[in-house]
C-alpha cells in the first residue's frame, strides 16, 4: 500500500496538466463569482446575494467530479494491467487512488477559499471565517468522491459523464435553495431534500454567514407606506412591527414609513426552514456523504479485481 500510494502521489505530481488545470479552474471560478458579487454591503438585496454567491460555490464544485473522472479511470486501466499479474491487492490500489487526490484538492479549494471569501465581503468574524473554509473543503472532498465513486461503476469516461447530470440535477434542484423546502412538492420534500448533501452545505454555510448580522436597508430598499393623519409611524405599525420581521427606519414620522423586510439575516433563513443551530450537525452529515463515497467507491474497486478475474 505505501509503495503503490507513493508512486501514484508521485504520479499525480508530475502530472502538470492536470494540477494547472484543477488550479485555473478554481482561481478563475473565483474570481468570476467574486467580483460579480464583490463586496456586498449589508443591504437586503446584499443579503440575498450572498444567498446566491455562496450557492455558486457548490454548483461550481460540480467541475470537479468531471476533471477527476478521467484520471480515475486511467489509474484504473493501469491497475487492471498489473493486477492480473498479481503485483499488488486491490485494497493497495483502492487507498492509493481515493487519498492521493487529497492533498490536491486541499491546495486548490484552499486557492479558492482565498480568492473568493473576502473578494464577496462575507463574515468577517473568526470563527464564521473558519466554519465556511473547513465546509468548502468537505464540500470540495465530498465532489472529488462522488467523481471517483460514480467512475468507479461506470466502463468508461462517456458513460460516466452521462451518468454525472443525475445526480447532480438532484442534489443542486433539492437543496432548499432554487425551490424552497415548503414550496417543495410532498413527495420530494419527504425524502429527497434530506438525502441532498448541498442541502446541508447551503444550510450550514448560509446560516454561519447571516447568522446574527444587521441589515441596514438602503433608500431604494425600503417599503414605504403612509400612517393615518395624527398618528406617528410607531402609533400605526409599531404593534405590529414588535411581532414581524424586519423594522421600521423612521418611527417618528408621520408620513412615508420606511420599512425594512429584515432586521437580521436570520430573518432571512428562518423562511427556508433552516437554523443556525445545526451548522455542525450537517458539517457532520457532509462528513458522513464523504465517507460513503469512500467505502462505495472501495466496493467497486473490489468488483472490478473479481470482475478481472
Amino acid at each position: 500500500t505505501r509503495l503503490v500510494t507513493q508512486r501514484m502521489f508521485l504520479s499525480y505530481w508530475r502530472n502538470i496538466e492536470y494540477n494547472l488545470t484543477r488550479l485555473a479552474l478554481q482561481i478563475m471560478c473565483a474570481l468570476i463569482v467574486g467580483f460579480t458579487f464583490y463586496k456586498l454591503g449589508d443591504g437586503a438585496v446584499a443579503l440575498q446575494n450572498k444567498v446566491f454567491a455562496i450557492f455558486e460555490c457548490s454548483v461550481l464544485s460540480i467541475l470537479v467530479i468531471n476533471q477527476v473522472q478521467p484520471e480515475f479511470l486511467r489509474q484504473r486501466q493501469y491497475y487492471g494491467r498489473e493486477t492480473s499479474t498479481n503485483q499488488y491487492g486491490w485494497r493497495a490500489f483502492a487507498f492509493a487512488i481515493i487519498f492521493t487526490e487529497w492533498p490536491f484538492s486541499f491546495i486548490s479549494n484552499t486557492v479558492f477559499f482565498l480568492a473568493f471569501y473576502w473578494t464577496v465581503g462575507l463574515n468577517s468574524i473568526g470563527d464564521r471565517i473558519g466554519y465556511f473554509y473547513l465546509a468548502y473543503i468537505v464540500l470540495g472532498l465530498f465532489s472529488l468522491t462522488l467523481g471517483q465513486a460514480i467512475a468507479a461503476f461506470s466502463p468508461n469516461d462517456i458513460v460516466a459523464a452521462l451518468i454525472n447530470p443525475i445526480f447532480t440535477a438532484m442534489i443542486i434542484l433539492f437543496c432548499g435553495v432554487t425551490i424552497p423546502y415548503l414550496q417543495m412538492p410532498k413527495f420530494w420534500r419527504s425524502w429527497m431534500y434530506w438525502i441532498s448533501p448541498y442541502h446541508y452545505y447551503v444550510e450550514g454555510v448560509i446560516t454561519n454567514d447571516l447568522h446574527a448580522s444587521r441589515v441596514q436597508c438602503k433608500q431604494s430598499e425600503f417599503f414605504k407606506f403612509d400612517p393615518p393623519s395624527n398618528q406617528t409611524c410607531a402609533q400605526y405599525a409599531g404593534e405590529w412591527i414588535a411581532r414581524a420581521p424586519g423594522y421600521i427606519n423612521n418611527l417618528d414620522a408621520t408620513s412615508a414609513c420606511e420599512y425594512c423586510s429584515y432586521k437580521v439575516g436570520d430573518e432571512f433563513y428562518t423562511a427556508l426552514s433552516w437554523s443556525f443551530d445545526h451548522r455542525w450537525r450537517n458539517m457532520g452529515i457532509l462528513i458522513g456523504f464523504v465517507a460513503f463515497n469512500v467505502v462505495f467507491t472501495v466496493l467497486m474497486i473490489k468488483v472490478f479485481k473479481v470482475n478481472k478475474r
